[in-house]
């Protein structure tokens, strides 16, 4: 009887034992992760931007697009890079960068093409010489660049400044350029009662100013994203505003020379830009007899982002239709 109740005595101790290291696990990975909660939440206040950053870089990531780099000439250019088939170049606009393209580049690898988005020269990862940042001196990299990756022939789309970007190479070489797609492009002069200070926001009021020019709806952001915006946004400006200098000064450069084009060109506009105006890619259409001019309404300028899932199934039907699309106007 006495061996029994030690026995017993033994395993219910064990078993107390054994419940109270249980507890006091729960209770090391309940404060383990109410730590990693604590943590998570601190830099998601303080840098939002960089998380931001890490979640799209694995999307693009687990859609086999990686981040390269290659000297162009004599400059160090940073590019995204995936897919197969035929090339497929993305060029941003105005303080931007490859990231931007990361809905429309992984929509493209999908349906079969080689995507190249790169840095223009002081943009994201490329260099940021000492230069004036004109609109030739960036169609000279796109030149220097598919001559360093091998690309001899290649459809191009433009976005913003990256369509006046896009139109300068393309005029300056035109054989390497199977079909161009313009966005809500800049190459145009136009009357205008916009400042270049108003896209060099430096108050998170001034940024909020901006958002409504570049979008009929913006998002309701929280107020510590918009100071990360701000912050991250003005360590571009020195560049932002030498590429406005080039631009203004430049304002005539393409109005008489669009109809050299002779490959098919689709111009894709947000019907409410309030930036870049869609009378703007109406007189681009005039231009290019050949050109298919689509109008999206409730998109700004920024629509090729923000009304994606609308937009790039038309393009792709562009890039990929036999024969090419025939110059029309057309409204979604």
């Amino acid at each position: 009887m006495a061996t029994r109740a030690r026995n017993a005595t033994q395993h219910v101790l064990r078993q107390s034992r054994a419940f109270m290291a249980l507890k006091r696990l729960g209770i090391v990975c309940g404060l383990t992760v109410a730590i990693a909660g604590i943590a998570f939440a601190i830099l998601l206040y303080r840098r939002p931007l960089w998380l931001i950053d890490e979640a799209t870089h694995a999307r693009l990531a687990m859609a086999g697009i990686h981040s390269e780099y290659v000297m162009a000439g004599s400059y160090r250019v940073h590019y995204f890079v995936g897919g197969h088939g035929k090339p497929l170049l993305l060029i941003h606009g105005l303080g931007s960068r490859s990231e931007d393209w990361t809905p429309e580049m992984v929509a493209y690898v999908k349906n079969g093409f080689r995507v190249y988005a790169i840095d223009l020269l002081g943009c994201g990862r490329t260099d940021h010489p000492d230069i004036a940042y004109t609109m030739r001196q960036q169609a000279d990299l796109i030149h220097r660049f598919l001559d360093a990756v091998h690309v001899h022939k290649t459809d191009l789309i433009g976005w913003s400044m990256g369509g006046w970007v896009a139109l300068e190479f393309t005029l300056q070489h035109p054989r390497s350029v199977r079909r161009m797609v313009l966005m809500d492009s800049a190459g145009l002069w136009f009357q205008t009662s916009l400042t270049p200070d108003v896209l060099e926001p430096r108050t998170v009021p001034q940024l909020k100013r901006l958002e409504v020019l570049l979008m009929p709806l913006p998002p309701n952001l929280p107020e510590f994203l918009q100071r990360d915006l701000v912050h991250a946004m003005q360590r571009n400006y020195p560049v932002v505003h030498r590429a406005l200098d080039s631009m203004l000064s430049e304002k005539d450069e393409l109005d008489g020379c669009l109809g050299q084009l002779r490959m098919p060109v689709l111009l894709v506009w947000g019907a409410q830009d309030e930036l870049i105006p869609p009378s703007v890619g109406l007189r681009m259409h005039g231009m290019i007899p050949q050109s298919v001019l689509e109008l999206y309404f409730g998109c700004g300028h920024i629509g090729p982002a923000t009304c994606a899932d609308r937009i790039v199934p038309r393009v792709i039907d562009f890039l990929r239709s036999r024969p090419p699309m025939a110059g029309g106007i057309y409204t979604y």
